[in-house]
């Protein structure tokens, strides 16, 4: 899988995994290691059907990053139309 990362990452211990957001927004997740690493080549989308955490918890968790990228200068929301 091919993405391009943010460089904003958000580290989930309850979860046992990171978070980052590509620059579109999309959600991906990376397991984290027992010495806290994590390998940046096993990130993958995080699937919201699929996944064992609650939708509304995984949904804080891609707003948060994305207000990051967005302080960051790296994520811009485009503007919705009246």
């Amino acid at each position: 899988m091919t993405a391009d990362f943010s460089g904003v990452f958000l580290t989930v211990e309850e979860h046992g995994c990171v978070y980052t957001v590509d620059t579109e927004g999309e959600l991906f997740f990376a397991p984290l290691y027992q010495d806290n690493s994590v390998s940046l080549e096993e990130f993958d989308v995080v699937d919201f059907e699929m996944s064992d955490t609650d939708d509304k918890e995984l949904e804080e968790i891609q707003e948060c990053l994305c207000k990051m990228m967005q302080t960051a200068g790296l994520y811009f929301k485009p503007a919705v139309p009246v």
